[in-house]
């Protein structure tokens, strides 16, 4: 492992928080959308990355043109690095479709009903005086859509019991490990047409 990887890697661990459940929950600053978001030096010049795909250009090189940075976990306030891969928008979009996840203009399927940013916000406010298991499982119950995930919740946090309540809500979990360990999208299997806008 390179400096500049354990550097990112060491930047990424200063902050945020890792739960037992195995996501890293960022604890900084958000995008509008819910993911996290800093401002980085590079050769001298400042620019605000969103820090998912930063760590994995920091540890993993350049992405292929088009490729997006996709959460294995499903959870955008994430930063560990094994629950991030590479991948086309096509394909997260599909991975969000097959699981349930599109809200769309109404609410539907599963869905946090708080919408992406609101979900992170709630997790950051569990998190702020430090790792409060109960107060992360009322930050995760109060907008979950899932009956599993909300049964496994409403008794307080517990990762097994949680973990098993996603996996067993997931119905495309036959098809889409988890936490996924490859993190490599092939140039050649970043399609033209997916419709994927360039985040920088």
């Amino acid at each position: 492992m390179g400096r500049d990887t354990e550097r990112a890697l060491d930047y990424v661990a200063e902050r945020s928080i890792l739960v037992p459940h195995g996501c890293r929950l960022w604890t900084r600053s958000l995008t509008t959308d819910g993911y996290a978001k800093a401002v980085v030096t590079e050769a001298g010049r400042e620019r605000t990355v969103r820090v998912h795909r930063w760590l994995m250009e920091q540890v993993h090189g350049p992405l292929p043109v088009r490729a997006i940075t996709a959460h294995s976990c499903n959870e955008s306030l994430c930063v560990h690095i094994n629950h991030l891969s590479s991948a086309t928008q096509r394909t997260n979009m599909r991975q969000m479709a097959d699981q349930g996840r599109a809200a769309g203009r109404a609410h539907l399927g599963y869905a946090d009903t708080r919408g992406s940013l609101g979900r992170a916000q709630a997790l950051q406010a569990a998190l702020r005086e430090g790792l409060d298991l109960d107060a992360l499982a009322a930050a995760m119950l109060e907008g979950e859509a899932r009956p599993l995930v909300r049964k496994a919740l409403a008794g307080g946090y517990d990762a097994e019991a949680y973990l098993a309540a996603v996996r067993e809500s997931d119905p495309s979990a036959a098809m889409v490990p988890l936490f996924s360990a490859d993190h490599s999208v092939a140039a050649s299997d970043v399609e033209d047409d997916d419709g994927q806008m360039s985040l920088f």
